[in-house]
C-alpha cells in the first residue's frame, strides 16, 4: 500500500510539472508563422541592403536612412499591405556593422566579409522575430515605446557576431585583438558640445514631425520621421567640412531617442534631454563599440531608460516630500489647537 501511494504521488507530480512546462516551445511561431517569417525577411533585407551600400562606399547614416526611405516609398507606390517598417529599420542598423572599424583590420577577403554580413543579418533577423513573438511575455513588453529599442536589438545581434568572429580568428592567430580601443580624439578635441546639441536637435525634430504623421500601420510615423530626418540631416551635415561626418552620426542617434512614445517621454523638454544624454552615451561607447551595428540606437535606448527612471525617481521623491511636509503641518495645527 505505501508503494502504491508513492507511485500515485509521483504521477501527480509529473502531471503537474508537464502542465507547467511548455509542451511545444515552437507553438507561438507556428501559430503565426507567416508573420514571423515576414519579420525575419524584412530585417534581413534591411541589413543586407545597407551592408551592400557600405561596401559601395556610401556613408553609414545615408545608407541606413536611405534604404528605409526607399523601402517606404516602394511600399507606398505598390500599396504593399504587409509592410514592416520597424523590421526594415532595425535591419538597416545591423547593416551598419563594420569589421574594419571594430577590429581596426581589413577583412581577409571579400567572401569572408560577405559571410560576416550574412551572419549579422540572420542573427539580428532571428532575434527580432523572437522578441516580437514573445513580446507579451517579456518584462515591460520588451521596452515597447522606448526610443532606440530597434537599435538595441541590432546592437546585440551585431556585437555577438563580431565578438564570435574575433574569438574564432584569435584561436587561429594569436596576435589578433578581439576588443580594440577606438580613437575618440575627433570628438574630444573638436566641439563636443556641438555634437550633443546636434543629437538633442535631432531628437526634438523627429518627435515634432512624427506627431504630425497619421498612419494606420503601427510604428510607421516614427520610422518615417526618423529615417527622413536622418537622410536629410545626413546630407546636410556631410556637406560641412571636418566635423560633418561625426555630426551626422550624433544627429542620427538623436533621431532614435525622438522615436520614444508619449507614454515614455511626454514633453518636448524631456525629448531634448533624452537627445542630449544620447550624445553623451555615444561619446563614451565610441571607445569600445564603434563599428558595431546599432550603436547609435543603443546609445539612445540607454539614454531614454536613464532619463525615464530618473524622472520617475525624482517624481516619487517629490511626492513623498510633499506628503511629509503636509503631514508635519497637520501635526503642528493639532498641537496648537
Amino acid at each position: 500500500m505505501p508503494s502504491l501511494r508513492r507511485d500515485d504521488s509521483l504521477k501527480r507530480f509529473r502531471m503537474n510539472t508537464v502542465s507547467i512546462l511548455p509542451t511545444d516551445p515552437l507553438a507561438p511561431f507556428r501559430a503565426d508563422s507567416s508573420r514571423h517569417v515576414s519579420l525575419f525577411l524584412h530585417v534581413f533585407f534591411g541589413s543586407v541592403a545597407t551592408s551592400a551600400l557600405l561596401v559601395a562606399g556610401v556613408e553609414a547614416v545615408l545608407a541606413s536612412s536611405g534604404v528605409t526611405v526607399f523601402y517606404l516609398l516602394v511600399a507606398f507606390v505598390v500599396r504593399f499591405k504587409g509592410q514592416q517598417p520597424a523590421a526594415v529599420f532595425c535591419g538597416t542598423f545591423a547593416g551598419m556593422t563594420s569589421f574594419f572599424v571594430f577590429f581596426n583590420r581589413a577583412p581577409s577577403s571579400l567572401g569572408f566579409l560577405i559571410l560576416i554580413y550574412l551572419c549579422v543579418a540572420i542573427v539580428t533577423g532571428s532575434l527580432y522575430a523572437l522578441i516580437m513573438c514573445f513580446e507579451h511575455k517579456l518584462p515591460k513588453r520588451s521596452f515597447s515605446g522606448y526610443g532606440g529599442r530597434l537599435g538595441a536589438i541590432a546592437f546585440i545581434g551585431s556585437a555577438a557576431c563580431l565578438l564570435m568572429t574575433g574569438l574564432l580568428i584569435r584561436l587561429c592567430s594569436g596576435d589578433f585583438e578581439v576588443v580594440v580601443l577606438k580613437n575618440s580624439a575627433t570628438f574630444s578635441e573638436k566641439a563636443p558640445l556641438v555634437m550633443i546639441l546636434a543629437s538633442a536637435l535631432g531628437s526634438f525634430i523627429t518627435r515634432v514631425i512624427a506627431k504630425d504623421i497619421s498612419a494606420t500601420i503601427p510604428g510607421l510615423n516614427v520610422v518615417l520621421s526618423a529615417s527622413v530626418c536622418g537622410f536629410v540631416g545626413g546630407i546636410v551635415f556631410l556637406c560641412l567640412p571636418t566635423l560633418g561626418p561625426i555630426a551626422s552620426m550624433y544627429w542620427y542617434a538623436g533621431n532614435f531617442a525622438g522615436m520614444s512614445s508619449n507614454s515614455i517621454l511626454d514633453s518636448h523638454t524631456r525629448i531634448l534631454l533624452a537627445g542630449a544624454i544620447t550624445g553623451v552615451f555615444l561619446a563614451g561607447l565610441h571607445y569600445y563599440g564603434s563599428g558595431v551595428g546599432g550603436l547609435l540606437g543603443f546609445s539612445a535606448f540607454l539614454a531614454v531608460i536613464v532619463l525615464k527612471y530618473f524622472l520617475r525617481f525624482a517624481l516619487r521623491e517629490g511626492i513623498d516630500s510633499f506628503h511629509e511636509i503636509h503631514a508635519g503641518d497637520g501635526k503642528t495645527l493639532a498641537l496648537t489647537r
